[in-house]
Formats: C-alpha cells, structure tokens, sequence
C-alpha cells in the first residue's frame, strides 16, 4: 500500500478573552517543535463575538465549527478530527480538551498516533496574490496515492499569523508566568504572556488565526469520487479579495481533505493537510530552502493555465540543466531544455504540447529541473475548458 507523508491538522478553539489560553498555545507550538515538518495548527477564535465576550476573531466558520463540535470549554482542540463520534458532548477526551494536564502534553500523544495512520492522499497548493486588487487565488490538488473511498471533501482556510489588534485583541492571561514559544525564527516566534488588559503594556501577536474558509463548513462537494485509484488527481480553485484589516503578507492558506459522515452532519477524519505562504506554492525549493542557495526552480505563471505558461530558473555556475515535463504516470510528455546553461536567471516556456508538437489533456503535470547534483519539481495545471 502507498501512503503519502502525513501532516497532521491541529484545530485550536481559543480566544482573547481566554486566560488559559496562552499556556495551551505554549504547549501547541512545543508539539510543533517536536515535528516541524508534519503539524499544522489553525486557532478557531470564539466562542460568542457578543457580550460578555466579544471576540473580534471570531466568524462564521470558527462558530459553526465550535458550535456543531459542542465546544464545552476553552481553551480546546482537535487533533486531525480523529475519533470524532467519540467529542459529541464531550468536554474530558483528549482530542477536545485543555492539552496539558497532570504535567502530561496530550496532543504529543494524538500526533504520535496520527502520525503512524497511513494517507492515501498528498496535497498541493498553488497560490497567487495580487497586491493591487487584494485578490488571493488559490487551487488545491488531490493527489491519490493509493485507492481511497467515501464522501471526502476539500476545505481550503485562509489563515493569519502575528495578529494584534485595538484592546479587544489584548489577550487574558491567567498563568501569571511567561510561556515563550519555546524557538524563535520567521515561523515560530516569541511573544511575552505577561498580558494586560489593554495593549499598554506588552502586545500578544495572536498566532495562526483561522480568518475564513473558502469552502462551506464541511468542505466543498463533487470535486473528489467517492471511489478512486492511485494516480488520480482532482483540483479546486477558490478565489477571495482579502478585507484591508488583513495583513497580506502574514496570510498563509491551509488546506486539507477529510470525510463527511451524513449520519451525524459532522466532518470526519482529516485524511491529510498542507500549508503554504499565500502567494506560493507546495514545492521540493519550499520545503527545502537551502535548495534556493544552488539551482532555483521557479513557480510556472500563469498556474493553471490554457495557452502558455513561463517557467523561471536560475543556476549559480554553468551546468548542464535538464527541465522536463512528466504526466501523473510519470511519463516524459515534453522537454523544455536539455543543455549547458552559463550563470543566472532563465526564462523557459511550455505552450501544453508534447514533445511531438499534439496538444495534451487537461490535468496535472510536473515539471522536473535535473542537474548533476540536484532534482527540483513543481506541479501546474493545464486547464484547456
């Protein structure tokens, strides 16, 4: 059986007014710590955006999610909504609960665990956004690696990070102790938890807020069968014009496919998850950022796209450069160079066509940079409808 590398999705339900809320954030990122490479976490502000506890983050979203799941109490999660018939009504199950109790970090556990449930299905994210317009578009792909059934369904979020506000963002605290995140760099950062009750004093960057979900609350339907095999794929674009409040360039989408029971009108288990910077896509160079100090391999523009689409590279020394493109079967459709390149950047083209000159099908293809010492890929979409 095949299995895709898993993320698991953490659904934090928070919020400003939550004294208790900080320290399960501390213990959040210390989980995250532990698998950099494999968890994501999302906040779920609420639970009520009226008095007595207006919660300025709060949407529609996060408060069906919170409403539809019984939320007895935050600050709570969900680890990859596992389990999920067992949180109805529940308030002590450690998927749905306060993660740290009796010096014990549950949601180490339920990662742990998760991370040993086999996925058939990857997930590639392909985002652009404009800075005139404000418009975020964004197609997430499903890429089955394995055979997989069931009404499973795509959510794609929009989420920011480093939020603050005017004091109705100042976040309660009733640890009365700093909790640091635990390593500090462009991902995890630190931020004091000596919080007053106005931002008079130090400022609480709120981490990861959940701001919308393009897709309605259980994930958008008849995109992906409710049968299929290794080696299909199904996309979905989304498309959404960011409110001036957001910080653009603190916007991250998370995606992820999961199932939907029509039994209890609630989603299921999170079959896998992924997380990009809006603005960038899921690729080898991304999750491996020292790739960009040799041979850089671009994202091809337009993505998808129907006539031609450009495809940058750039080589720090002359090199012999193979970038070629590859159907979802793996087989050489075209080559879009194949020799020495001197130093710098290069502008490759693909007009959809095959290496004997007849026009491919629509769907999902890779492109593959070879070098003698390095492999880049990037997925695009030719979309001829």
């Amino acid at each position: 059986m095949a299995q895709a590398p898993r993320k698991v999705l953490i659904e934090e339900f928070t919020g400003a007014w939550c004294g208790n809320c900080p320290e399960m954030i501390s213990n959040i990122d210390a989980v995250r710590t532990m698998y950099p490479a494999n968890v994501i976490a999302v906040a779920c502000h609420g639970p009520t955006s009226s008095s007595p506890y207006y919660e300025p983050m709060a949407n529609n979203f996060t408060m069906a999610l919170s409403n539809s799941y019984h939320v007895a109490g935050y600050p709570s999660v969900m680890v990859d909504r596992a389990d999920w018939s067992s949180l109805i009504g529940a308030s002590s199950t450690p998927q749905l609960f306060g993660i740290y109790t009796n010096n014990h970090n549950y949601a180490e556990d339920a990662v742990a665990l998760r991370l040993n449930v086999s996925s058939p299905v990857s997930i590639d994210i392909v985002s652009s956004y404009d800075s005139t317009t404000r418009l975020a578009n964004i197609t997430v792909t499903a890429n089955f690696v394995d055979t997989a059934s069931g009404d499973m369904r795509i959510i794609c979020l929009l989420v920011e990070d480093k939020v603050i506000g005017n004091y109705t963002y100042s976040q309660s605290n009733y640890a009365g102790h700093g909790c640091d995140s635990p390593v500090s760099s462009s991902e995890f950062y630190n931020y004091p938890c000596e919080i007053p009750t106005s931002l008079t004093g130090n400022v609480f960057y709120h981490k990861n807020v959940t701001r919308i979900n393009l897709a309605p609350i259980w994930g958008t339907t008849g995109v992906v069968p409710f049968s299929n095999s290794a080696g299909e794929h199904y996309s979905k674009t989304y498309s959404h014009t960011l409110p001036s409040a957001w910080n653009a360039a603190n916007m991250k989408v998370v995606a992820f496919i999961g199932y939907y029971n029509s039994g209890t009108g609630l989603g299921g288990e999170v079959l896998n998850a992924q997380e990009v910077v809006l603005g960038q896509t899921t690729t080898a160079v991304a999750e491996n950022p020292s790739a960009i100090n040799t041979v850089y391999l671009a994202a091809a523009y337009p993505n998808p796209f129907s006539q031609i689409t450009n495809i940058k590279i750039n080589t720090p020394a002359t090199q012999q450069v193979s970038v070629k493109v590859y159907d979802t079967l793996g087989h050489e459709v075209a080559t879009l160079t194949d020799e020495k390149l001197s130093p710098g950047e290069h502008t490759l083209y693909w007009d959809g066509n095959s290496k004997e000159g007849s026009s491919l099908a629509s769907g999902l293809y890779l492109i593959r940079l070879q070098t003698e010492k390095q492999s880049l890929a990037r997925s695009i979409v030719l979309d001829r409808n």
